[in-house]
């Protein structure tokens, strides 16, 4: 299976080769260096080096157990680094020090298990965090919610619950949650894995 790793473009005309990044003409808007991750004994990421520029789209591919949803999990801070740097559109998180909240306001997570709240409606799950992260006003949320979940074609289940939805509705309305956030760089581990065909 592969996992995404999608760094939005906020410009009209985003960096286009690596080049001009060397050539200092732009800074990648996700950089990876020397990334090591363990668990006890067993090296999982060992010395990742990745850069990754406003619009470009990233697959990471390989077998089961090989260390993809860490990769992710480390880049928004859901797992420790045991070495190297992360930075994230100017937000540094390493071994030693990490401004969580920080970094999380600007990247965004599709989560293989979905992981929507299921005492809350769709809405209430895509309108949460843009409420309590950013302070946007209930009306407001309401309305980006809505659009949202027109954009993932779910807008008609405003008010149903999860276990209402089939496997492929909840990941639409994960995918719509993550991006009702205005993430910077969306990690999507696994997201196709329940979508409708």
């Amino acid at each position: 299976m592969a996992s995404l790793l999608w760094a939005t473009s906020s410009c009209a005309t985003p960096c286009r080769c690596a080049r001009a990044i060397w050539k200092g003409d732009c800074m990648p808007l996700l950089r990876i260096s020397a990334l090591h991750k363990y668990y006890g004994d067993h090296h999982v990421l060992k010395g990742i080096d990745l850069s990754v520029e406003e619009g470009q789209v990233v697959a990471i591919i390989g077998r089961s157990g090989s260390g993809k949803s860490t990769l992710l999990r480390t880049l928004n801070g859901l797992e420790s680094i045991n070495d190297g740097v992360i930075e994230v559109d100017g937000e540094y998180l390493d071994a030693a020090r990490a401004d969580l909240r920080r970094l999380r306001q600007k990247v965004g997570m599709v989560f293989q298990q979905f992981n929507l709240f299921p005492h809350l409606s769709v809405g209430e799950n895509v309108m949460l965090a843009p409420q309590v992260v950013q302070k946007v006003p209930k009306a407001e949320a309401a309305k980006l919610a809505r659009k949202m979940l027109e954009r993932v074609g779910l807008g008609e289940k405003f008010d149903a619950f999860p276990d209402r939805l089939s496997g492929g509705q909840q990941q639409r309305v994960a995918i719509a949650r993550a991006l009702a956030m205005s993430p910077k760089v969306l990690l999507c581990d696994e997201i196709t894995s329940a979508l409708d065909p």
